[in-house]
């Protein structure tokens, strides 16, 4: 049976609010919806200067899941090409995530000590606004022990919403970097693979004909 899904768009709807979801995008196209939203929501606060009050919840939200999207998707490309078994973890911490790939990253790129910092530092700072990913979602927590408590550290007052803006899109431009190299380094090995199984494939047949009259 045929799912009939609501909101559906027809001749009218303008070409600008047909969204397709359809195709292959995976991480990638969840990362850049939720960094582009961000982007125009800080676009929104230089222009108009009000609102940082209540548009800071949805701007950190997308940031923070943006690198928690960013870094699975190093992790299990990471993983792939450095012939680790597993996937990314089922977690929403960041510091989880981040102590899972920092160790791929290590082994693909050992002597680029200076990018791992800095990504560890604002991952962890990150972890430190929100630990659950919670925070910045809802005024309160889901219940733990049959109570509900403010999903924030009642200590946080206040935020430089430009400053988070451009140290996590830094972030999210390294861990970008980091996995069009994967990509790279994976195209790079599938076609020594494809070459390696040609080679092989040639010299059984060698093989086969050359010694066929001991048979």
């Amino acid at each position: 049976m045929t799912t009939v899904f609501p909101w559906q768009p027809d001749s009218e709807t303008p070409a600008e609010f047909i969204a397709c979801l359809n195709w292959r995008g995976g991480f990638h196209v969840y990362d850049y919806g939720f960094r582009r939203a961000a982007e125009l929501l800080i676009s929104s606060l230089r222009s108009e200067r009000h609102g940082q009050d209540a548009l800071v919840f949805p701007v950190v939200y997308c940031l923070r899941h943006a690198v928690e999207l960013a870094l699975k998707e190093v992790i299990r490309t990471g993983r792939d090409l450095i012939d680790e078994p597993g996937d990314f973890p089922d977690s929403h911490s960041l510091t989880d995530l981040w102590n899972t790939c920092r160790p791929i990253l290590v082994t693909i790129w050992p002597s680029d000590k200076g990018s791992l910092a800095s990504l560890g530092t604002t991952i962890r700072y990150l972890d430190t606004l929100d630990p659950l990913g919670e925070g910045f979602r809802y005024p309160v927590t889901t219940k733990r022990g049959g109570t509900r408590t403010s999903s924030l550290d009642p200590e946080l007052k206040r935020l430089d919403l430009r400053a988070l803006f451009d140290d996590v899109t830094d972030t999210l431009t390294l861990l970008d970097g980091a996995d069009s190299g994967i990509d790279a380094f994976l195209g790079y090995k599938a076609e020594m693979m494809a070459e390696r199984a040609e080679m092989e494939r040639e010299m059984r047949e060698y093989y086969a004909e050359e010694y066929a009259w001991e048979y």
